[in-house]
């Protein structure tokens, strides 16, 4: 995968690896924590003493899906008290998510749970691939400050992957670089903001959730969309922002028709003397998901769009000649680009909804990929929905920015 790496780390020492998707960051992480199997990787040197707290990249494939988020973490601790101390730690400390399930949590919250399960084990080193990609940035800040103060307490070390620069300086990391450091942007040259007539509008959305709470034995309404009223025309750009659990998932989840809704309607608009079909396509935020690993890149590209083949994977920074290469052989990077590609391929005229799906990628790769979006909306008279947590990938797009917080749109970006 890449050339012989040393790697040596003193008590309470901080490392930063940093380079392009798919250069080797996540190989060199789990090699570190003795995840790859012998015929993989082939380690030398001396071995790590003590424990390895491991934070991954892909979160939701890390947890079981028929043990709560408290049940898992418990198993670890061998402490229901220490569990939810170490829970509230990270912001999570309603009851609640002691008894979600992983699916119930939105990215963000995951990635934390994934954090606590980390801290848990009272590492050594902590190793994380990625730890704060889905995090907003109020979260991001909340939760470097907690890894420094858990290492500054402990001693642990920290080994550290992320493609952002500030992830590396607010943690004080020495580098090391597996691919050159690139400060230069990809050619982008987004057309100015303007929306045609309407292509959707979402009319007063509610969603409410059921969990049980296992302690009262009853079923609290959680309440994740509230009265939501949004329009997006044809053609237009829209971010939809807001904190970690927001809500931004699941407005996304029920305009591509993936979850149920209430109350409210989501109304599909088509131009004069035309149907109107609902053309919509989503990208997951953790693009495994979506990708059976089995299969060829060519494989999955013709499974959304037969006039897919070689000559579209350099629209997105990949080599033709991958296009046999199974996706299970790419890196998460390289997997949410070709996620985002089948996606757009078949749309004419429609919504394409990316939901985080650019957060796992490297400055240079977003640049390309967000050129690719803007040539396809240009082309084909998209209109784009993102979430994100990233305000300057909507600055970049000149998009319109609705702010959801706790399940309500408010006012402006930044409202209290």
């Amino acid at each position: 995968m890449f050339a012989p790496v040393s790697v040596t780390l003193e008590h309470g020492e901080r490392m930063g690896v940093a380079g392009e998707s798919g250069c080797g960051k996540t190989t060199l992480l789990k090699a570190v924590a003795g995840l790859l199997p012998a015929a993989a990787a082939e380690i030398g040197g001396r071995t790590i003493r003590g424990s390895i707290g491991y934070i991954p990249q892909q979160a939701l494939a890390s947890f079981s899906p028929f043990l709560t988020v408290g049940e898992q973490i418990t198993e670890l601790t061998r402490s229901e008290r220490r569990t939810a101390e170490l829970l509230a730690q990270v912001g999570l400390d309603s009851p609640r998510f002691l008894q979600a399930y992983p699916h119930q949590l939105s990215g963000g919250e995951r990635q934390r749970v994934l954090m606590v399960q980390a801290f848990a084990l009272r590492p050594s080193v902590i190793v994380a691939d990625e730890p704060t990609a889905n995090l907003d940035p109020d979260r991001e800040a909340e939760l470097l400050d907690l890894l420094d103060r858990h290492s500054l307490e402990t001693g642990a070390a920290i080994l550290v992957a992320s493609h952002r620069e500030h992830v590396f300086r607010t943690l004080g990391c020495r580098m090391l670089r597996m691919t050159p450091e690139d400060s230069s942007a990809a050619p982008f040259a987004p057309r100015e903001s303007t929306a045609g007539p309407p292509l959707l509008e979402v009319r007063r959305l509610t969603k409410t959730f059921r969990r049980r709470d296992w302690l009262t034995r009853t079923r609290p309404v959680v309440r994740a969309l509230d009265d939501v009223s949004i329009e997006i025309g044809a053609g237009e750009c829209v971010v939809l922002y807001g904190p970690s659990g927001a809500g931004k998932s699941t407005l996304a989840r029920c305009i591509a028709g993936r979850e149920r809704w209430d109350s409210g309607s989501v109304d599909w608009h088509a131009r004069a003397g035309a149907a109107a079909p609902r053309r919509v396509q989503f990208v997951q935020q953790e693009p495994s998901e979506s990708l059976n690993p089995r299969v060829s890149i060519g494989d999955a590209l013709r499974e959304a769009c037969t006039e897919a083949d070689r000559d579209w994977l350099p629209k997105i920074r990949l080599p033709a000649e991958w296009i046999d290469r199974r996706t299970g052989e790419l890196s998460e990077g390289q997997r949410a680009r070709i996620a985002i590609l089948r996606a757009a391929a078949p749309l004419q005229e429609g919504l394409l909804i990316l939901d985080e799906s650019l957060s796992g990628l490297d400055p240079a790769n977003r640049g390309h990929i967000l050129s690719f979006l803007c040539a396809m909306q240009q082309e084909r008279n998209l209109s784009l929905l993102l979430v994100t947590h990233d305000l300057e990938v909507g600055a970049a797009l000149n998009a319109r920015v609705v702010h959801l917080r706790a399940g309500r749109i408010v006012p402006e970006a930044g409202h209290p």
